[in-house]
Formats: structure tokens, sequence, C-alpha cells
């Protein structure tokens, strides 16, 4: 029990913890999930770390709505390189949820997550509608300063090892 407190204590000390602002201005969206003309940007915000983890998501984004589509069909995905979604946080997010009108509209938050990472580090950023107004035509736009600041932390060497030796000592215990 000692042996089990005092790696945890140690592991979670060896964990650097980072953020890093991404820049999603002129990101449009187009057309319903999966289409093809919706825009993805794709970022390396842990320099291709492995086992990294976003914590925690901050943003302020102006989503500029074109013709009669609504602030509210607008969703921002992330996702990883295979494009699978690790954690328990859901991989869209609504920032306009309620406001079913067009226009232009500031929002401004911050929420937590735990996005894991695959080891290439690549975090992936779409944008696309819940409804599609007009096919293939730019339904919604976000505008000059719209960005989200991702803090996340990367296990230093030193915790890997560690929490490789508590697996180590945890399956000779059990024998």
């Amino acid at each position: 029990m000692k042996t089990t407190s005092t790696l945890v204590l140690c592991s979670s000390l060896a964990f650097t913890t980072h953020a890093e602002v991404l820049d999603l201005s002129g990101l449009q969206s187009w057309d319903l999930d999966g289409d093809l003309s919706n825009e993805t940007r794709i970022f390396h915000p842990t320099g291709g770390a492995p086992f990294n983890v976003i914590l925690t998501i901050d943003y302020d984004i102006t989503i500029e709505t074109v013709g009669s589509s609504w602030l509210s069909e607008v969703v921002i995905r992330f996702g990883n390189s295979d494009g699978t979604f690790h954690g328990f946080w859901p991989d869209t997010f609504t920032p306009g949820l309620g406001n079913d009108f067009a226009g232009t509209q500031r929002y401004v938050g911050s929420f937590q997550t735990d996005i894991h990472l695959n080891p290439d580090g690549e975090f992936h950023v779409s944008l696309f509608e819940s409804f599609d107004d007009v096919s293939d035509a730019v339904d919604a736009v976000l505008l000059d300063g719209s960005m989200i600041r991702l803090g996340y932390f990367i296990p230093a060497p030193s915790a890997t090892m560690l929490l490789g030796m508590g697996g180590l000592l945890a399956a000779r215990r059990r024998r």
C-alpha cells in the first residue's frame, strides 16, 4: 500500500502542463457532418509528444452566418488524425446553441475535457452545420480573432517509467 501511494504521488508530480492558442479565424462550415466541403484544420499542439491529454479548452470565437443559416447550426468537432475521439467530453461543441437566428455573435467560455491524442499529436478541428440551408455553399465562418486555447499535460519520461514500474509491481504482487 505504501509503495502504491508513493508511486502515485511521484508520478503525479512528473507531469508538465502547457497551454497553446490555436487560431481558427476564417474556418468555414459548408454542409452537414462528413461532407468533404467542410473545412478542417490540423494542429500539433503538443509537438507530437506521446501520451498527451488535453484538459481544458477556452474559446473566444465570433461566428458570422451566411444567408438564412442560424448561429445554433454551427458545430465544432474535435478529433484525432485517424478520425477517432478518446475522452469523456463529446467530440462536438455547439457554441451558439439556442441562438436560432442568423447574424454575427461572439462566444467566450471554457470547459474541462480529457481528450487523449494519438501518439502523432495531431489535433483536428472541423466546422459543420447541424442543418444545411443551402447545399455546397458556405453557411458560416469564424471571423478574425477566433481562437481556442488548449490546456494539456505531457508526462515527463520519468512518469512514464514510474507508471510502467507500478504495473510491474502490481503484477508481481498479485502472484
